[in-house]
């Protein structure tokens, strides 16, 4: 018999079934419950995904048993007291859900379907780092590889390590814009690059807590915590750090003011959400669009040494101005108009390419 909190099984199956990629096959849509001694561990592998979980339990011996994630996520619901006892019966190939005012049998299948879970218990690079920084960064860069394909390994993140002052970089990509954001020194850092997916990152982001380990041996990586774990794999041909590119940024820059220069952008793009002109003049940049029957021009007063014009997509150049900080912001450009427009800070640097006039 196992005794656990409520609360705790609840929040524990409703971390798990965000991980679960409905499939065909009997273990995609299952959920494994290990008990031993004071820990019970709950798991998934689906879809190529593998993720575990741990709560405090009471048990009076160790229990291993599967059940359909459907089954028992749609039946917590309905225990509201404080604790719930499961009781497995190996005989019988079923386990008992039981609360003072419920019970609820379900049957269980079969642990052989669980053959293929293997976990790696030794990797090459184990990177520390705060729940607190790694949302930040993510948050910060996931923008640039919102791509609706999911199979394009663009909808990737890059975490690259430098023996640097820069530290662990996170670096978002796709074809028209990239974002990178890094985080200071962090102790003990082996230089290497690997990828994991934009979706299974904001996915896990909420329930990351203390300090996060990042890992990688090969093609395979991991997220964990003290209290749960994910495993995944790269693309064989590992996501390329373009980060080292941006970094070597054109010599001609503006200083802007990012707030006008959002708020002529939102405005630019009510006339036409499909592409703007960045004009950038010695005494002033404007911003002007046209289309739907309407004319837009607004010019903001700054001071540069090349004239250059750009056409580009607004969304993509309002995303990079939502997610600076600072309220100056550098933008660096060239007087060739189909070259990127980069944006650099303390701590980041974004990039928009241009699009066709």
């Amino acid at each position: 018999m196992i005794i656990v909190k409520t609360e705790d099984i609840s929040s524990a199956i409703k971390q798990a079934k965000v991980m679960i990629k409905p499939g065909s096959l009997v273990l995609e849509n299952s959920l494994r419950f290990s008990a031993k001694k004071d820990k019970l561990y709950i798991r998934t592998n689906s879809g190529g995904i593998k993720f575990i979980t741990r709560i405090p339990c009471t048990c009076d011996r160790e229990v291993d048993f599967m059940v359909n994630i459907h089954l028992i996520s749609s039946t917590l619901p309905f225990f509201l007291s404080k604790s719930l006892e499961i009781l497995p019966d190996a005989k019988k190939e079923t386990v008992l859900f039981k609360s003072k005012e419920l019970q609820v049998e379900i049957k269980t299948i079969p642990l052989a379907v669980w053959a293929s879970y293997k976990i790696r218990s030794v990797w090459n690079i184990d990177i520390s780092v705060g729940a607190e920084t790694l949302v930040s960064l993510v948050n910060r860069t996931a923008y640039a590889s919102d791509t609706k394909d999911s199979t394009d390994n663009r909808a990737m993140l890059n975490f690259s390590v430098t023996s640097d002052e820069k530290g662990l970089k996170v670096t978002g990509l796709d074809f028209y814009r990239s974002a990178t954001c890094a985080t200071g020194k962090i102790n003990d850092p082996v230089e290497n690059s690997f990828t994991i997916p934009t979706k299974t990152l904001k996915v896990i982001l909420p329930y990351l807590k203390g300090t996060v380990h990042l890992k990688k041996y090969g093609n395979e990586y991991a997220i964990s915590t003290e209290t749960m774990a994910l495993y995944g794999h790269t693309p064989a041909i590992d996501y390329y750090d373009i980060s080292t590119l941006l970094e070597k940024c054109p010599e001609d820059s503006v200083m802007i003011d990012k707030d006008y220069f959002l708020r002529y952008c939102e405005v630019a793009a009510i006339v036409n959400k499909m592409k703007i002109f960045i004009n950038i003049q010695e005494e002033y940049l404007e911003v002007s669009a046209s289309g739907n029957g309407g004319k837009v021009e607004n010019k903001i007063e700054t001071k540069s040494r090349v004239k250059a014009t750009y056409c580009v997509n607004p969304v993509f150049i309002m995303d990079v101005l939502k997610k600076c900080p600072e309220k100056k912001i550098k933008m660096y450009y060239s007087r060739y108009s189909t070259k990127p427009l980069i944006f650099k800070g303390n701590d980041h640097i974004d990039m928009v390419m241009p699009i066709q006039n």
